[in-house]
């Protein structure tokens, strides 16, 4: 009697061991599936309750693609966090309502903010950029490229500090336009800023972050929270490598 007891809660046990891991596997493949990132890394420091919530989860995912542009890295620190019913995370309905705290930090290359706005505004009909080349510095970002205005084909060169906009947006900041041997109203050049705008766009993001700091190395921006999230170095770890 007692070792039909003894297996009866040892399945009870690993049946709940294996939904439980299967039900993190279903999280991490959601965002796998959203972000199609190189690597992939998902730590929790216990299992979520039957509505969805986790006390402490740590993301962090390299090559991440949000709206056909990539990031080099993304990293979010969430407590308190609430998902949806891990009942609909098998499905791929994963939605994250709410966090007590998100911190976040993404760093961006200038050669996937080119591409992105490449893909985005570059033609050959009015209003159309082509051979925009864009470098981030330390200081700022420069850059030259060719604005297409009714018959003109119009060089414009940039010069601008970069800011966070709204929590998840990159935009020039103050940016100076030198418009080379022709007298163009300013209504042209801000019309030809206004097609990149924003540079870096991350509302279609499926977490509830907050960026407020920009930091510019030579060729990256780094976006990131006021606090930097700090790696989750106790609980359980599921990896993710294409």
């Amino acid at each position: 009697m007692y070792r039909k007891l003894l297996l009866a809660i040892l399945f009870v046990f690993i049946s709940f061991s294996v939904s439980y891991a299967d039900e993190v596997n279903d999280l991490l493949n959601f965002y796998v599936k959203k972000f199609n990132p190189e690597k992939a890394s998902l730590v929790i420091s216990d299992k979520p309750d039957e509505t969805g919530k986790f006390n402490d989860i740590y993301m962090e995912l390299t090559g991440v693609v949000i709206e056909k542009l990539r990031l080099a890295s993304l990293v979010v620190r969430m407590r308190g966090v609430q998902f949806n019913e891990p009942a609909e995370w098998k499905k791929g309905n994963v939605k994250c309502n709410d966090a007590l705290s998100v911190l976040a930090t993404s760093t961006i290359l200038e050669s996937d903010i080119n591409k992105s706005i490449a893909d985005r505004t570059f033609g050959k009909g009015d209003g159309e950029w082509h051979d925009l080349a864009l470098k981030i510095r330390p200081e700022g970002l420069k850059g030259s490229g060719y604005y297409k205005f009714s018959i003109l084909d119009i060089r414009i060169d940039i010069d601008s500090k970069l800011k966070v906009v709204k929590g998840k947006e990159l935009w020039l900041d103050e940016p100076a336009v030198k418009v080379n041997k022709l007298d163009i109203p300013d209504y042209v050049t801000n019309k030809a800023l206004a097609r990149i705008q924003p540079l870096v766009d991350l509302r279609k993001l499926p977490l509830p972050l907050t960026l407020h700091n920009v930091e510019l190395k030579n060729g990256s921006a780094t976006l990131s929270s006021r606090k930097l999230p700090e790696a989750l170095t106790k609980g359980l770890k599921y990896t993710y490598t294409k």
